[in-house]
């Protein structure tokens, strides 16, 4: 899939989300519910040879988790990580193609752009998206932010 491609389909999920699920962002449910449901509608038009997966923590065949240098993460992860979506083919090390990092309204999120762009150069990901959902009783209309990298 090329830029244009990927960017089409997370916008296709993401407002399939603001329109079928409002109640998980009026609710202000857990982040992995929201995610969840975008991952959902992701693989609803992503063709093979790709899968979308949520919270994925594996890298190629073997059992090894997905691991960032410990001082590029806010917590105390020893540098395990788990993108909460992304875009790639199961078992292969090489072909990653989009890692999603999502917040809501009222959570912090300085280091989720940073997990991002370390996915990016770390881990091979070719493109990059940090997301906030506006969440909670106090909006008329949901939406979505989104910020872009790639390579």
């Amino acid at each position: 899939m090329n830029e244009d491609e990927v960017r089409q389909a997370v916008i296709s999920a993401l407002e399939r989300i603001i329109k079928k699920d409002t109640d998980l962002l009026r609710y202000d449910v857990n982040e992995r519910s929201i995610t969840h449901r975008l991952g959902m509608y992701l693989q609803e038009v992503v063709s093979t040879p790709w899968d979308v997966d949520v919270e994925y923590n594996r890298i190629g065949e073997d059992d090894v988790t997905k691991r960032l240098p410990a001082e590029m993460l806010r917590d105390e992860s020893q540098g395990a990580v788990y993108p909460d979506v992304i875009i790639h083919q199961r078992g292969s090390e090489d072909d990653n193609l989009l890692v999603i990092e999502a917040k809501k309204s009222g959570n912090p999120s300085d280091g989720d752009r940073q997990k991002v762009r370390a996915y990016m150069q770390h881990l091979d990901y070719d493109y990059g998206l940090f997301v906030r959902f506006d969440t909670g009783q106090n909006f008329e209309e949901y939406d979505y932010s989104c910020e872009w990298q790639s390579i």
